[in-house]
């Protein structure tokens, strides 16, 4: 039988390269062992090896951990839900009224530059209300205005010219009276008293009536500062131009002209002539597009609407294929952006009606009137529309006004002077109060 030799030499070897250690036991005579592990230990130590035995033990009890975290999920879900239901409208809130103010803000900062704000139709509450008229318009950074003094259209051959010389007068005594107005007469000015600081007044006429038919009260009214006349009325037609007739008007005569006349055309050369503004949003729909084929400046479309849009009896309506001539013609529709006949516009349906016409005639073409008291809210809304830059929103708080007046200056002087008097079988039978040495 081989025996196995020891080799003492690897031996010693091994215990030369073995490093000294120091070994701690730790005993832990805190724990309990079962039963089977001190028996099984007992039986290692005396050389005896148990055989396992498969045996049926009760299984351990079942801590229902997935329902506590369902429980637990189903209150952190609800909390996080709640928390989002009320913190994002907050957050949206803040962060919408943050974005108002500095569209606001910005707003602000554009109407201060030149071109200013223009309002296209200003009628001031008179007497004691004046001032706050004022100072409506002035808290809202609106930079000049037209002034259209208005005569009843029941004046109409009877005073009505005294009537407007009287509401020029007016007008003039009450801009006299308050610092921060100055009547001006042309585009420049309206940019120069805008850098001083005050609010340019243009004054106009609501009432082509109101010329008593005569071509010499037509320069007479030019020489007291008078910039822009309206044809007509809105259904008040004169024996050279017909009016707008609503369904709800009356039609006295009608023997009455249904478009322009060939002493009206002779009217609108010597507007151009002047440098008067022609506005015609209270024509008829014929005369409109006779005037708009016989001016030779750009005409206006004061406080007025598209007729698709606001088809109402104290509201004048321009149709589409009228707003689609002023490309040609190069005119400006002063939109009123406050109401449709008694109906309020809200600010969305002010924008509306402001993208339409812009779609329609095109943004050279636009401009507002009739509500200055919404005018910074309205436009800080518009400024969200990435169609409106800073050069489209120039252009329609006040850039347009002003280059139609421009034109209509640079034009004035190279038409010929009119004499004509308007033929005496137009006013036959009419009650004019006029003089005759015969």
């Amino acid at each position: 039988m081989n025996s196995v030799v020891p080799n003492h030499e690897f031996m010693e070897l091994r215990t030369m390269h073995q490093v000294p250690c120091k070994q701690q036991c730790f005993v832990y005579t805190d724990i309990d062992l079962p039963p089977e592990i001190t028996k099984f230990s007992e039986k290692i130590k005396n050389g005896n090896v148990p055989t396992y035995k498969k045996e049926h033990s009760s299984p351990p009890p079942v801590v229902h951990r997935g329902k506590s975290r369902k429980v637990v999920a189903v209150f952190g879900g609800l909390f996080v839900f709640i928390a989002l239901a009320i913190g994002i409208p907050i957050a949206l809130q803040l962060r919408s009224s943050s974005l108002l103010e500095a569209r606001l803000a910005f707003i602000r900062r554009l109407l201060s530059e030149n071109p200013p704000l223009v309002e296209g139709h200003w009628r001031p509450q008179l007497g004691g209300n004046f001032t706050s008229s004022v100072a409506d318009i002035t808290q809202n950074m609106v930079g000049a205005l037209v002034w259209p003094v208005a005569v009843p259209c029941g004046a109409q051959y009877l005073d009505g010219v005294q009537l407007a010389l009287e509401g020029i007068d007016e007008a003039k005594r009450l801009v006299r009276t308050n610092p921060m107005l100055k009547v001006i007469e042309l585009a420049d000015e309206i940019e120069e008293t805008h850098a001083e600081g005050k609010i340019g007044v243009l004054l106009g006429l609501q009432a082509g009536h109101a010329l008593g038919s005569s071509l010499a009260v037509l320069r007479s009214m030019h020489s007291l500062g008078v910039r822009v006349i309206s044809i007509t009325g809105l259904g008040c037609t004169t024996p050279w131009a017909a009016a707008t007739i609503k369904s709800d008007m009356i039609v006295l005569d009608d023997s009455q002209p249904h478009s322009l006349t060939t002493f009206g055309e002779t009217v609108l050369h010597e507007m151009n002539r002047l440098g008067i503004l022609v506005e015609i949003s209270r024509l008829s729909e014929p005369a409109m597009m006779m005037a708009l084929h016989t001016a030779r400046a750009p005409v206006l479309f004061s406080n007025a609407a598209p007729l698709s849009l606001c088809n109402s009896s104290s509201t004048a309506g321009v149709p589409d294929h009228i707003l689609g001539m002023l490309t040609q013609n190069g005119g400006v529709l002063m939109i009123n952006v406050e109401r449709c006949g008694e109906k309020q516009l809200s600010v969305r349906e002010a924008i509306s009606t402001i993208n339409y016409v812009r779609a329609v005639a095109g943004v050279d073409h636009v401009g507002l009137s009739g509500s200055p008291g919404t005018y910074p809210p309205l436009l800080a809304e518009l400024a969200r529309d990435r169609l409106w830059g800073n050069a489209a929103i120039k252009k329609l708080v006040g850039g347009n006004f002003v280059r139609v007046l421009r034109e209509v200056e640079v034009l004035r002087n190279r038409q010929p002077l009119h004499e004509e008097w308007i033929p005496n079988a137009a006013i036959e039978g009419n009650s004019y109060c006029r003089y005759s040495e015969t």
